[in-house]
């Protein structure tokens, strides 16, 4: 084994270049088991924000290695990326100066300076990179221009899990003593709990949007039991003119379809006993009171049909109903 550095070097095939690094130094004695360092220097043809180019040397391996050695850290590389190689040949290396640009992140308002080929390197510089389905203006791959105002819109979607409850399901079982438009709940079960993940879409921080994508059940429900009514004879048809009937009702009997003052009328359009029974209202219960709005108002509506309007003298003026 030779005794001085450059010896060991030369011996294995290198040469050493005036501009390249040797350590320990050439006339440096080598002792067993010592590391040699040879970092070979390479050219590079440097630009600054699209200028002339002037060729420079450097021992780093990566452009980011080379900005620091060459004390251009306030500088990026305008089409390499930082963690490039630099070939032993060498390279051109166009760079960009920092820039003053206005940042509205989200509705979060702040100045930067800082170098970057364009909008998506300046945002990522910033600490802020555009993630998932974010969008900017001006577009990602726009270059940074001085005073640049830049507007970022955050779009994210997030998987979010709560606990919710658990509602039960219920048993039905049709009651032939029951009313048609009628349910009573014979047992109301239980509530579980569950945990429920949801697929919850953010525009700048604000919910916009959820989906359940999946639930685990932490305690089952108990279920119940509900009585629908199937008593034959006792359809209701479906209700039209709703909103008429409870602005009668409104004004006859302060919007109480269940009334029963003691004064001979009864239910939300004030029936009298003669009339409920006149036109049919017996096959749905013995008083008005007794009956569902729905019920009382397929009565009202043969009511209606039958006498008209004037059947409420006063309350179908009042509403205007005709």
């Amino acid at each position: 084994m030779k005794s001085r550095v450059i010896d060991v070097v030369t011996e294995n095939g290198f040469e050493v270049g005036e501009r390249d690094d040797l350590y320990p130094a050439a006339d440096t004695p080598v002792n067993q088991s010592d590391t040699i360092v040879l970092q070979r220097s390479r050219p590079l043809e440097i630009s600054t924000d699209g200028g002339g180019s002037e060729q420079v040397w450097t021992t780093a391996a990566t452009v980011d290695e080379a900005l620091a050695q060459l004390r251009m850290t306030d500088k990026a590389p305008l089409a390499a990326s930082r963690g490039s190689r630099v070939p032993l040949a060498g390279m051109a290396l166009p760079v960009v100066s920092a820039k003053n640009v206005h940042l509205d992140d989200a509705g979060q308002v702040r100045s930067v300076r800082l170098a970057a080929p364009n909008v998506a390197a300046l945002l990522e510089a910033a600490g802020a990179p555009l993630q998932q389905s974010d969008t900017v203006e001006p577009a990602p791959a726009s270059p940074i221009v001085e005073g640049m105002h830049i507007k970022v819109t955050r779009v994210r979607v997030a998987k979010v899990t709560e606990r919710l409850p658990l509602e039960p399901n219920h048993h039905r079982i049709e009651d032939e003593t029951l009313n048609k438009s009628r349910q009573i709940v014979e047992d109301p079960g239980a509530a579980g709990v569950q945990d429920v993940t949801f697929s919850v879409a953010t525009v700048n921080g604000v919910e916009t949007g959820r989906l359940p994508v999946a639930n685990v059940v932490v305690t089952p429900a108990r279920d119940g039991v509900l009585r629908i009514g199937a008593k034959p004879g006792t359809e209701v048809p479906p209700v039209t003119n709703g909103a008429v009937w409870d602005a009668l009702a409104g004004c006859e009997a302060g919007g109480n379809w269940a009334i029963n003052t003691g004064n001979g009328y009864f239910g939300g359009v004030q029936f009298d006993q003669n009339t409920w029974e006149r036109n049919g209202g017996l096959r749905y219960a013995q008083r008005a009171d007794l009956a569902t709005r729905e019920e009382q108002i397929a009565i009202a509506e043969v009511t209606r049909a039958r006498q008209g309007w004037g059947a409420w003298p006063t309350c179908s003026g009042r509403i205007g109903a005709s």
